[in-house]
């Protein structure tokens, strides 16, 4: 039984849902390496803010977490990481919710193929960040030549110059996120969920497969690039608190 059921701020796919969620993606496309790092635009917290937003975090977790799972060697932290995946997660996640389904995670059962959704869902998140990867790379390029721009003011002192192209390569980020969410919400709800009824059936059924091995994939990551012994409790307490969250709260 649920123990709090939150109001939909966005309930339909209209141009104010868009832009709500729109804005979400270009607040938390800053967290990414721009400002403050809290880590809500990773895809776990990205996916479950998105479903609170729309009134289904259950279904925010359900996508959330193998996405986390897989990605836990993708962190922007001393690394230059790859793909949108904070785009694609909110994409994905409003892209299902908004189209009328309802994705449970894997620990409380399968229901009514919804395994076989949920890979799909997984599937076209994937996609989403390779393709926020090439937008991304131009952002960069352009960071490049604008950094290139702010070199003069070692040469002539004047410091409100690094300050502007700081303040514009930040609203390049912002307008990034927000433009890629809206995107790829709309190649969601359009295209992505649409198709999902006319796959074959043995192509659904491999679909129901893919919730079920990206975590071990993404424990697998984890162990490779940190090790055992310091992988392990975070994993550990992570799925711990996703089965009380999946059972006992949402």
């Amino acid at each position: 039984m649920a123990l709090w059921v939150p109001v939909a701020l966005v309930s339909d796919p209209t141009l104010s849902s868009l832009l709500v969620l729109g804005l979400l993606a270009g607040i938390l496309a800053l967290d990414d390496t721009a400002l403050a790092q809290t880590w809500f635009g990773q895809p776990l917290p990205a996916a479950v803010l998105t479903g609170y937003l729309c009134g289904d975090p259950l279904t925010g977790l359900a996508v959330g977490l193998p996405l986390q799972l897989v990605l836990a060697g993708n962190l922007p932290i001393g690394q230059t990481f790859t793909g949108d995946s904070t785009s694609a997660t909110i994409a994905a996640v409003a892209g299902a919710i908004l189209g009328g389904r309802h994705l449970p995670p894997v620990l409380v059962g399968n229901s009514e193929g919804t395994w076989q959704l949920l890979g799909w869902v997984i599937l076209g998140a994937g996609l989403l960040s390779l393709l926020g990867h090439l937008l991304i790379q131009g952002e960069r390029r352009a960071n490049g030549i604008w950094m290139l721009e702010g070199l003069r003011s070692l040469r002539d002192g004047r410091l409100g110059r690094i300050e502007r192209l700081h303040i514009r390569c930040l609203l390049t980020t912002f307008l990034r996120g927000f433009s890629s969410g809206i995107l790829f919400i709309l190649l969601m709800i359009r295209v992505w969920m649409p198709l999902f009824p006319h796959l074959p059936p043995t192509l659904q059924t491999a679909l129901g497969t893919l919730p079920l091995l990206l975590p071990g994939l993404g424990v697998g990551t984890m162990i490779e690039r940190y090790g055992l012994k310091s992988s392990w409790p975070w994993v550990a307490a992570g799925m711990i608190c996703t089965f009380l969250v999946a059972h006992y709260v949402v």
